[in-house]
């Protein structure tokens, strides 16, 4: 018996490999590789900081001042343009401290990099511009700066590496022993977002505060959300809420979801609303402003019930004016230290490290006598 085998030809062989070709499994493409930035805010994320956030308004970013009612004792914020009456530095700010003797600016150059820049009020005239040491070369755009009342806790906004979208806002401190800044650091969720997050600004004797963020806005407009300042940072704990429910408070998705209690945010806004037209109103006859509770402020030192606690505030606004004078004392001995050498310059350290720790013991003081302030004075309204 002849035995025929059948031997394919190439045509078959070519088109059983493609009928194989078209049984195979598709593979799914892999997904996108995460940016810095995303992995940055991955890290920050269970680290969301719990906030009280008592108002929000929407407006054009060039309106962004007329929202922040900065008392001046605190300093002043200025558009660039209007503050060195020039025309070639839009979106540009400067902000200069209560004593207006220093200010901090943004500035652009020809290549489009923003850097910051500091200068002193000497014989009526600004000097020349100098950098912040220490920060200078931190990104290739810092911007908004802010310092705080204690003229060492500096803020301001940057665009860089340690950023998670846009404008993120840092913190730093000035280190006098070595007349520069500290690194700086982000300060983290739900301050900053993958947005642009700029204008930190505290008022630390009201417990208000103030930030700026682009984030759900169309373009031009900003979102200024209004504050209560923590003194203790305390966090969402992760471990009563969901990754989403995070999220959705990292990104302030509702103000209501960040205030204690109804009742207490009404009491902040009736506060804040005080502020403002005390700010509008110049103070008008009122000799003082302090608040006592969230609904009540006193005006004047006739205000108060007895004469105990009018003897402690008058010695508090004494002592007040006591570091307001330390505080500039203590700038004019930093701008000297700059210009020093040798034995001269290494005693001059010496009396900014002491000015510093006087200056920090007796704010210390004045938080302490207002809250004695406060509690003697509800105890006597109620």
């Amino acid at each position: 018996m002849l035995i025929v085998v059948a031997i394919p030809t190439m045509a078959q062989k070519r088109k059983a490999a493609a009928k194989a070709k078209g049984k195979a499994k598709t593979v799914a493409p892999a997904p996108p590789q995460k940016t810095a930035a995303d992995l940055l805010y991955e890290n920050m994320l269970p680290n969301t900081q719990r906030i009280f956030v008592i108002d929000s308004i929407v407006v054009d970013k060039s309106q962004v001042l007329s929202c922040i009612p900065i008392q001046r004792d605190n300093g002043s914020l200025r558009a660039y343009n209007d503050f060195f009456g020039t025309d070639n530095q839009d979106g540009q700010y400067v902000f200069v401290n209560g004593f207006r003797n220093k200010c901090f600016y943004s500035e652009a150059d020809t290549a489009g990099n923003v850097r910051l820049f500091t200068r002193d009020k000497i014989a009526g005239k600004w000097s020349k511009p100098q950098p912040l040491e220490g920060i200078s070369g931190f990104a290739s755009a810092m911007a908004y700066p802010f310092m705080m009342s204690d003229g060492t806790t500096f803020y301001f906004a940057a665009k860089g590496k340690e950023s998670i979208g846009g404008y993120d806002i840092f913190i730093t401190r000035y280190d006098a022993e070595n007349q520069r800044y500290l690194k700086p650091e982000n300060i983290g969720l739900p301050f900053n977002s993958k947005a642009d997050d700029f204008f930190y600004v505290e008022d630390d004797m009201n417990q208000l505060a103030w930030f700026a963020t682009s984030r759900n806005q169309p373009e031009g407009k900003v979102c200024v959300y209004t504050l209560v300042p923590s003194e203790n940072r305390q966090n969402y704990d992760i471990g009563d809420i969901d990754e989403k429910r995070l999220e959705q408070l990292a990104a302030i998705t509702r103000i209501r979801d960040t205030w204690p209690s109804a009742a207490k945010r009404n009491q902040a806004i009736k506060r804040l609303k005080e502020l403002k037209e005390g700010a509008n109103a110049n103070n008008g006859d009122a000799s003082i402003y302090f608040p006592i509770n969230d609904n009540l402020v006193y005006r004047s030192t006739s205000e108060f019930h007895n004469i105990e606690t009018r003897t402690t505030f008058e010695r508090m606004q004494a002592l007040q004016a006591e570091v307001d004078k330390e505080i500039h004392h203590l700038d004019l001995i930093r701008k000297e230290y700059r210009n020093t050498t040798g034995s001269t310059r290494q005693r001059l350290a010496d009396d900014i490290v002491d000015y510093e720790r006087i200056i920090q013991r007796q704010q210390a003081e004045i938080k302490a006598m207002a809250k004695q302030i406060r509690n003697a004075e509800n105890q006597a309204i109620n």
